[in-house]
């Protein structure tokens, strides 16, 4: 990030990337840095402040687990989700 833009950046950019962010040399890995610092006061799901549920598809995608089915991968979710929300 310090000497090229990071992809994150190249459109189409996550709904909560600010438009208005612009790539420069070192000033932006400086300013991220800074970010995530107070990455973990951001909502759940946002910024650096990652959530459980978010990656059940990635490690599904993975793992490939036998006998799953989606309405077991939707319950999964829930329960993750409301994990979560107790937390907030």
């Amino acid at each position: 990030m310090a000497y090229r833009s990071p992809e994150w950046m190249a459109p189409p950019r996550g709904a909560d990337v600010t438009p208005e962010l612009r790539w420069i040399p070192i000033v932006t890995m400086l300013h991220v840095m800074f970010d995530m610092r107070g990455g973990d006061i951001t909502p759940l799901g946002h910024g650096h402040n990652f959530a459980p549920a978010d990656y059940i598809d990635a490690w599904r995608a993975l793992t490939e687990p036998a006998g799953w089915t989606e309405p077991d991968i939707e319950r999964l979710k829930a329960q993750f989700a409301a994990r979560s929300a107790e937390h907030e």
